[in-house]
């Protein structure tokens, strides 16, 4: 085989169907030995950055890593923001970049040149701070190894994004007979003492507890093992909350689930955490949009012990009064098991619990400034209601529109994600491409911002040429919403750079020359039909007012049970039943 055949053969091997790409000089030898792989195909897309973006959702719909082909210099710094999302959510995907001829490249030129060779870049060193592994190989024997030591990165212990840089040179030269890839290894497998410590640190947290809840991250969806989780819960009748990305993987009519917390959560799910004297925390990483920017004032009276594969995440927490423990979660659900019974939360904290669920749990919130057009909470719900099908993959953007539709959301069986941790505008819409390709027999909902889909409006071709039957749910209240409610709190209503310079286009136009269906809904009404059904790609434009805001939300220098719009003293201690808070409000 040649270097690129090699590739092609390492890409069949690892379970992938397609690539996502872009060509280019330095990367045609591997692009052409893809196309005459008898088991591969790849996918034309308009920016490589998209092509990034819909890889990171082949691991989030397949399970399989999802890989990239770009080509040197600009193809290659294209992709770094969608190798971002996938570091920052610990996603698998593999980005294989062409690179200049080592006999072309600077290296060789006996200086300190910044470029050599035509498009030459040092991709590797761009990306090592946001990928688990980034190499240049230089030999046929180097290709042969590293291929497989980034594989085996990518998908083991706490997963993410790798960069292989193949020149041209190796591309083309004979690499010998294909090598079969190893298992991948490395903390794949927990001691009997970890397991048996794990056992010994859940018991004694909640030996004495009163008023005891878990807390679900993404870390348990990754390592596959949220279910079996779920099914402990219920055993012992514990309640349980989950971040924003651990939200993926449960239905969310469980009797016990009580909501998403932190600073876009639900108004109840943040007192119900609030007032825990217990907490245990599986696979999240408690970041700032959780406990807000004073972590001090998070489960103030609660024992907590989080539990995380990664080492580095759990020294963080230094000397608080924080437990930490590092373990694989693959193995939770061994060390569950073997725990005694209980704890039961007893009577009153069931109670309470309820209380807040019925007050707080998938209400929609009316702004006041929401006029009379449609609340995007009022759409997220409609469509919610039986419109998305249960096998849907819902894709949601960044911003008001990702905190609209996480915060009414229920998922029962459908696949839902986001870009959490670098949250890009127009993420949705490459992500929603790439579940289209990997999932053409489910439905394919896009939520997405009239700002976002204009970062990544070119991909649009790429929806039209393949003809994905992706329905697209533009949230367009003319604006930047997040920030404008931001500078509401702040700047006294100046809207600089997110209403004020601020334009959109006709996207009744923009459909028209992609030659996609669309629909302009002003009435919830309108938002059903055909056009829901078929199987061809649809834009739906909800138009919402432009004052549209984000409820509840989190203001600086408050705890999250003290979330804008303000409740009155009488409901906010009813919320806080278990810890005072008297005295530590200010607004």
């Amino acid at each position: 085989m040649t270097g690129a055949e090699y590739v092609a053969e390492f890409i069949h091997k690892i379970g992938c169907k397609r690539v996502y790409a872009i060509t280019g000089g330095a990367c045609a030898f591997l692009i052409d030995a893809v196309a005459q792989h008898p088991d591969l195909d790849y996918v034309c897309f308009q920016h490589e950055q998209a092509a990034a973006m819909a890889c990171d959702a082949v691991w989030r719909v397949r399970r399989v890593p999802g890989v990239t082909i770009a080509t040197s210099g600009p193809g290659a710094t294209n992709l770094v923001t969608g190798i971002a999302c996938s570091y920052f959510d610990s996603i698998p995907a593999i980005h294989l970049t062409g690179q200049v001829n080592n006999s072309e490249s600077a290296a060789f030129q006996g200086a300190n040149v910044r470029q050599a060779g035509f498009q030459e870049t040092n991709i590797v060193d761009m990306v090592r701070p946001i990928t688990k592994y980034a190499v240049q190989v230089n030999s046929a024997e180097e290709l042969r190894r590293e291929l497989r030591n980034a594989y085996r990165c990518a998908v083991s212990g706490r997963m993410g994004p790798v960069v292989v840089d193949i020149p041209m040179n190796i591309q083309k030269d004979y690499c010998g007979e294909y090598v079969e890839l190893d298992e991948p290894s490395g903390g794949e497998v927990s001691s009997p003492e970890e397991i048996a410590a794990a056992q010994d640190a859940i018991d004694r947290l909640f030996r004495k507890a009163k008023r005891p809840l878990v807390l679900l991250g993404a870390g348990l969806g990754l390592a596959g093992t949220t279910a079996a989780v779920v099914e402990w819960l219920t055993k012992r009748s514990l309640p349980f909350v989950s971040s924003w990305s651990g939200m993926s993987y449960f239905d969310h009519d469980d009797d016990l689930y009580c909501g998403p917390i932190g600073v876009y959560g639900n108004r109840g799910a943040n007192y119900i955490l609030q007032n825990c004297d217990a907490l245990l925390v599986l696979g999240s990483r408690l970041d700032t949009r959780q406990r807000s920017g004073r972590p001090e004032e998070f489960a103030p009276v609660a024992n907590i012990l989080v539990i995380d594969i990664d080492a580095e995440e759990l020294k963080k927490y230094g000397s608080s009064h924080y437990g930490v423990l590092q373990l694989n979660l693959a193995a939770i659900p061994e060390v569950v098991n073997r725990l005694a019974d209980g704890p039961v939360s007893p009577p009153e904290w069931t109670r309470y619990i309820a209380e807040m669920k019925s007050a707080y749990l998938w209400k929609e919130v009316r702004g006041r400034a929401a006029g009379p057009e449609m609340s995007p909470y009022s759409v997220v719900q409609h469509l919610n209601n039986g419109i998305i099908r249960r096998d849907a993959v819902v894709v949601a953007d960044c911003g008001a529109n990702l905190c609209w539709v996480y915060q009414v959301f229920k998922r029962t069986e459908q696949i839902l994600y986001t870009a959490a941790g670098n949250s890009p505008m127009g993420y949705s819409l490459p992500a929603a491409i790439g579940a289209a390709l990997e999932a053409p027999e489910r439905q394919i909902i896009c939520f997405i911002g009239d700002g976002g889909l204009q970062v990544n409006i070119q991909e649009l071709q790429t929806v039209a040429h393949y003809r994905l039957p992706i329905k697209l749910i533009i949230l367009n209240n003319r604006g930047y919403g997040i920030i404008k409610q931001f500078q509401d709190s702040y700047f006294s209503g100046r809207y600089e750079a997110s209403g004020r310079g601020y334009s959109l286009p006709d996207f009744g136009k923009i459909a028209q020359a992609y030659g996609i269906d669309y629909l302009e809904a002003t009435t919830l009404e309108q938002l059903q039909g055909p056009v829901f059904e078929n199987n061809e790609p649809c834009i739906v434009d909800c138009r919402l007012n432009e004052n549209a805001q984000i409820l509840p939300k989190l203001e600086m220098g408050h705890p999250i049970n003290d979330q804008f719009p303000y409740v009155t003293d009488e409901e906010f201690e009813r919320g806080n039943a278990f810890v005072s808070f008297a005295g530590r409000r200010s607004r």
